[in-house]
């Protein structure tokens, strides 16, 4: 079978295993979706929802041990792609004053925020904030004296890798540092998928 044949039939598969999350991101494409009417916002929520679909797939695999090593590149190599994408979307809203009147959508974005990132600026969100370096040590750890080292925002070459696992649930979880309170929390990939898929919920028309 070709990569194209397989990779349609893997969406397919995650479509008719969760059909109910599916129908979810449905209805937040058009609730988010027509907050930007003159868009594609609605095709973009919803071809990442499929690619939820199929990430969600590939945790219960990894939640049930049938999971091959190599699977985990992939499964964390999505999970990247997803949160940049669910990112700019949220991003977007904020920037043209579309969610100011939802505070669960602003939560939700400070996480992904939290996570984007670092994930693909390759530095702690809103470092600018620093007034002095943090000392941190570095993960994976070489097992060295460069283990623990100093980040500095006027350093043009900081980088920070957030510690990362997996969950239960089987899902990618990061170790975010939160500047804003000077604290850091994990955040599962699947918890925050599951948040914005309430958003849907909450705004579903009440039955006749």
């Amino acid at each position: 079978m070709s990569v194209g044949a397989l990779l349609v039939s893997a969406f397919a598969e995650a479509r008719s295993k969760y059909p109910q999350i599916h129908a979810s991101w449905i209805r937040l494409s058009f609730h988010l979706g027509s907050r930007l009417p003159a868009s594609r916002m609605s095709v973009s929520i919803q071809g990442d929802g499929e690619v939820d679909l199929v990430i969600r797939c590939i945790e219960d695999e990894v939640a049930q041990n049938d999971a091959k090593d190599d699977l985990f590149h992939y499964l964390n190599l999505m999970s990247t792609y997803w949160i940049g994408g669910m990112y700019e979307t949220f991003r977007l809203l904020r920037e043209r004053k579309l969610a100011d009147d939802d505070k669960r959508l602003s939560a939700i974005l400070g996480d992904l925020e939290l996570l984007r990132i670092p994930l693909e600026k390759h530095e702690i969100a809103k470092d600018r904030t620093l007034k002095t370096p943090l000392t941190l040590t570095r993960m994976p750890p070489n097992k060295d004296s460069t283990d623990i080292y100093s980040y500095a925002r006027e350093d043009p070459a900081r980088a920070h890798i957030m510690p990362m696992g997996i969950s239960p649930r089987g899902s990618v979880m990061w170790q975010a540092i939160d500047l804003r309170g000077n604290t850091s929390r994990w955040i599962e990939r699947r918890g925050l998928s599951d948040q914005i898929l309430e958003l849907a919920e909450e705004n579903v028309p009440p039955r006749a």
